[in-house]
């Protein structure tokens, strides 16, 4: 897991003087918001808005619009306004992202963000070491009252789970791999795999196999003098040909061409230095 970096932070906050706050596109780019209504508000998707009651919560991700209120005139809310270096990292805790959800126990969540705001407004000591850990432990908690609150958004993270660790075990290496095999593995027919592997990762595994593959070829060719006839094997192509042409059709060069033009942009850049 990367670091989270944290922008902003509050816990227990009071809005009053009837709060609405709009934010178009996100933060910006990689920018998360994480809100806890710790009184029932309203919020606003697609134009609709939808009463939510205390302990009510919801994760922004980047470039998602973002419109909440008050509901009777205040509005009580913790929030969290961060970044991830891993963009699996919400999914491997099974949380949803731009729905409503709800958590067992508010005042843990807010006493745990009070922890953080500490940390991290303290500017007398270094206190990042201990900023990751408290938010390690605030996804934790969150993601334990969130999926104990929600049977099937438990059993749709379990499901995920298996995808991500699925194909982190392919990343590591891809030889043999195949559609079959990746179904097979995770206990799912091929065509009912697909499906969810779709859904969860925007991308047909298939899709998702190549780019796992030539990523790795990538790594290869910049780290190593090995033979392209070698790194093909290492990838898991049978034909170093047909190797060769889908890395041509991904990365619009071929493999030495690739090779050749990362070691001469890399001693450009040490010149320069």
């Amino acid at each position: 897991m990367g670091d989270i970096s944290v922008f902003n932070i509050s816990h227990y906050k009071r809005e009053l003087n009837s709060y609405h706050t709009i934010v178009e596109n996100g933060f910006g780019p990689e920018i998360y918001l994480f809100v806890h209504f710790i009184k029932p508000a309203v919020v606003v998707f697609d134009g609709d808005e939808q009463i939510v009651d205390s302990n009510a919560c919801i994760l922004y991700t980047p470039g998602q619009r973002q419109e909440y209120k008050h509901y009777n005139g205040i509005l009580i809310n913790d929030f969290i306004i961060f970044k991830l270096d891993d963009p699996n990292y919400l999914a491997r805790h099974g949380l949803p992202e731009n729905e409503i959800f709800y958590i067992s126990n508010g005042d843990e969540i807010t006493l745990l963000l009070e922890a953080i705001t500490y940390t991290v407004t303290d500017k007398l000591i270094d206190r990042n070491e201990e900023t990751q850990r408290l938010m390690q432990n605030f996804f934790v908690l969150l993601s334990k009252m969130c999926l104990d609150n929600n049977p099937k958004l438990k059993r749709t993270y379990e499901i995920r789970k298996r995808f991500l660790d699925l194909r982190e075990e392919i990343q590591n290496d891809p030889r043999g791999w195949t559609v079959a095999k990746m179904a097979k593995h995770v206990w799912f027919t091929r065509s009912r795999f697909s499906y969810l592997y779709n859904e969860f990762m925007n991308i047909s595994p298939g899709d998702d196999l190549i780019y796992i593959r030539v990523k790795y070829a990538k790594k290869i060719l910049e780290t190593t003098e090995m033979s392209v006839t070698d790194i093909s094997a290492m990838c898991g192509y049978k034909s170093v040909e047909h190797f060769i042409r889908m890395f041509n059709k991904h990365v619009q060069q071929t493999p030495l061409m690739y090779r050749k033009n990362r070691r001469v942009r890399s001693k450009d850049n040490s010149t320069r230095a």
